[in-house]
């Protein structure tokens, strides 16, 4: 008896003890767990399809379109759908045309139970789509939507000022991790797109689709508001498109080159063309390794921004800088004359040639900054010596970054006597050097940039403005307008900028000026002309000038590669730039 009730006890306990271990497993389930199982069931039931944001509009200062949206076909893969990844992924390389490792490689950096949509392919044209239609049923987690792409000028037109838009890569993912984007989106990888990325994106919204354990979309999930997409904010940028397009077409005749033509009152640059340029729709859809190594590796670079990223000897260019520094350390006036040129300079045991094999005789500064004297300046560079040209140029905005709103700027070369002591050793460097560098040789290397808002401060009586491309920022509510900034006064005085801009303008408007192509009608034009050795070939070609002279609306510098003398193939080019837009303001006026 006793032994039968011991055992109804213990049965009674192990029951208790089940339903207890029921009630832990439940409770550990449905509250401690109840978020986890939760999740799981929802990504069971519902499938969430990322919806991008139109990118931001970039206009004109005029308001033409320069970058805008138009819609594509989209196709991605929800990898936790997938029964068979390996088939799947196959088919899809066929019917993409695109290698298989490509696609796998997307997918595996997603994670192969990926919930969210991994984006394989952009922009699918109709044949494509349909094919990807047919075969749905093998394609099961394999979906395709329309989404915004993005749309840039045709003919290379202006691609490295605008850049250009591509999938995020896996460490730019990590770089950015605290925008917190996804796998698949589009970010700006050159030019204003990369600069202004945060701006032109957007936030993307969301669609809630209800969808059976096998994957079949049932609808729209009912107990989900859809998160529409927020576009991305306008940029209005400071170029003219008009100008923009004769200094692209303009460019087309020459090997390679850039204009950069900024205003002198505000620093706003007014085109930036860069040649030869690439086609920034291309990176819109995939972009073959094949495709980028032939971009990435063309002997003309078409990838670089000649414009702000390029660098080059100045040539005579850089006279007006040494001639500046001359002026205010007393050491000449303008009417200074040193040894007659007779088309070479011997010092030591070195003949230095001027560009002029006859001579140009003895001249003073006027004219020898207007008739670009090699022999004037080799004599003037010994008399104020590498420190204070170095100086000089370093505080006309050379060797350094002008802080442009644009990636990668490039801040050039001014060798100094720390340059020359350490490449050659303290003391060690041959005095020739100087020579080289007072006719823009040797060692220094500048930016279209730096020469364009040079002479525009030349003609601005020394106030340098800090180059820009974002006139404004316009969101739904309000406009950023950006302001005008001084970056530095030139380091001359009154009166040496008044002799400067005097040899200037007898450049262009004198009968033996070097610049006299650059001449615009009815308007007083200064400028400079450059020749820059260049061991790969002809001659850098250069002009940098402004007008009108005595209130400048347009300052434009041009740089032609292996083209030759600066005076017969810059100056004629500067001088369509000029009459372009002074033209232009003409009209604006009237109106």
């Amino acid at each position: 008896m006793e032994s039968r009730e011991r055992r109804a006890h213990l049965t009674r306990y192990l029951i208790l003890g089940i339903f207890f271990l029921l009630f832990v497993k439940i409770f550990y389930l449905q509250v401690l767990n109840y978020g986890f199982y939760k999740q799981m069931s929802d990504k069971n039931r519902i499938r969430l399809i990322p919806q991008p944001a139109p990118r931001g509009i970039i206009k004109d200062r005029n308001g033409k379109q320069l970058a805008s949206n138009r819609a594509s076909f989209t196709v991605s893969v929800i990898p936790y759908e997938v029964k068979n990844l390996n088939h799947t992924l196959s088919l899809l390389s066929k019917i993409l045309k695109t290698d298989y490792q490509e696609l796998s490689k997307k997918v595996e950096e997603a994670g192969l139970k990926s919930f969210p949509p991994v984006k394989l392919q952009q922009d699918l044209d109709f044949s494509t789509l349909s094919q990807i239609a047919e075969k749905s049923e093998e394609l099961g987690g394999v979906i395709y939507q329309i989404e915004p792409i993005r749309q840039y000028p045709q003919q290379n037109w202006a691609s490295h000022l605008l850049g250009y838009v591509s999938e995020i890569s896996k460490t730019e993912l990590e770089k950015l991790a605290r925008l917190n984007l996804r796998q698949g989106v589009y970010i700006g990888k050159d030019g204003v797109e990369k600069k202004y990325d945060e701006y032109l994106r957007g936030k993307e919204g969301c669609n809630f689709l209800e969808v059976t354990a096998s994957g079949r979309v049932l609808g729209p999930l009912k107990d989900k508001i859809p998160e529409e997409p927020l576009p991305g904010l306008e940029l209005k940028l400071t170029i003219d498109a008009d100008l923009e397009a004769i200094a692209e077409s303009v460019l087309s005749n020459y090997p390679a080159g850039a204009i950069v033509a900024l205003d002198p009152q505000s620093g706003e640059i007014l085109c930036a063309a860069s040649y030869p340029g690439f086609d920034a729709n291309m990176f819109l859809s995939t972009l073959t390794p094949e495709l980028w190594k032939q971009i990435s590796t063309a002997p003309n670079f078409p990838l670089i921004d000649r414009c702000f990223q390029g660098s080059y000897p100045p040539g005579s260019i850089a006279k007006i800088i040494i001639a500046g520094a001359a002026l205010e350390a007393g050491l000449i006036t303008k009417e200074t004359r040193f040894s007659p040129c007779h088309g070479f300079y011997t010092f030591g045991t070195r003949t230095f040639r001027c560009w002029k094999p006859e001579g140009h005789g003895q001249l003073n500064l006027i004219d020898a900054i207007a008739q670009s004297c090699d022999v004037y300046f080799y004599q003037l560079g010994l008399k104020v010596g590498i420190e204070k040209i170095a100086n000089s140029a370093s505080n006309c905005g050379w060797g350094k970054k002008l802080g442009v709103d644009l990636p990668d700027e490039n801040s050039g070369l001014v060798p100094s006597i720390p340059y020359y002591d350490k490449k050659y050793g303290t003391g060690k460097w041959p005095k020739s050097l100087v020579l080289n560098i007072a006719i823009g040789q040797g060692e220094f290397l500048t930016t279209p940039l730096q020469v364009a808002a040079l002479y525009a401060a030349l003609g601005n009586q020394g106030i340098m403005y800090q180059p820009y491309i974002v006139k404004e920022i316009i969101s739904p509510t309000q406009r950023l307008v950006t302001t005008k900034n001084i970056i530095r006064q030139l380091p001359f005085s009154a009166k040496t900028l008044e002799i400067l801009n005097q040899g200037l303008q007898e450049v262009v408007h004198s009968p033996e000026g070097t610049g006299q192509i650059a001449r615009v009608e009815g308007i007083k034009t200064a400028g400079k002309t450059g020749t820059a050795q260049n061991p790969f070939g002809l001659e850098h070609a250069w002009f940098v000038g402004y007008a009108p002279a005595d209130y400048p609306k347009i300052a434009v510098a041009v740089l032609l590669e292996n083209t030759g003398h600066g005076g017969e193939f810059a100056a004629p080019v500067a001088k369509k730039i000029m009459e372009a837009y002074l033209k232009q303001v003409v009209q604006m006026v009237q109106n």
